[in-house]
């Protein structure tokens, strides 16, 4: 495991298994939920380590990542708005390297965004019907099929290879 990419696949595949051995996951807690669950394992932090640095921050990580992402890792000026002016004054924090990790790996903000909701539609496309449809954000075994069908989707990627499958609609 020497790239970003190849830890990233790595602690979606470990969160998968958490979240199927019964670790507590909760949907509306930034460290217990799908994307709380792969930093843990991607920036080696606790649950509580990761609720602490979202302090005094918006409570999502879609809402977050859409108003920081871009200024962590230098994709746009830092502190073009009065919220990131004060955020940029603990700029290095906890949550600006998450942000870094995530790009290195190649994530974006509207990744984190589909991975906190269970809706990026390159995974959805690899779930089968009904339950593609069926997904719910805050069933810890649908965020583990997401996570885990997510790492095969990237996974595959990385190696050049199409995992487009063909489910019947019908199904």
């Amino acid at each position: 495991m020497n790239t970003v990419r190849e830890r990233l696949i790595a602690a979606l595949e470990s969160a998968a298994d958490a979240l199927e051995r019964g670790e507590r996951y909760e949907w509306g807690h930034v460290g217990r939920c799908a994307v709380g669950h792969v930093i843990q394992r991607l920036a080696s932090m606790s649950d509580r380590e990761i609720f602490a640095a979202f302090e005094r921050t918006v409570g999502q990580w879609r809402e977050h990542a859409a108003e920081y992402f871009d200024a962590a890792v230098g994709d746009e000026p830092l502190a073009t708005t009065e919220s990131q002016r004060e955020w940029c004054a603990t700029a290095g924090t906890p949550l600006a390297e998450i942000y870094r990790l995530f790009h290195a790996a190649g994530v974006d903000s509207a990744a984190i965004g589909h991975m906190e909701f269970l809706s990026d539609p390159r995974v959805m496309a690899e779930i089968p019907p009904p339950k593609r449809w069926k997904l719910r954000r805050s069933d810890p075994h649908d965020a583990a099929l997401y996570l885990r069908t997510y790492a095969r989707v990237l996974a595959a990627e990385r190696s050049g290879i199409s995992t487009q499958k063909h489910f019947s609609e019908s199904a």
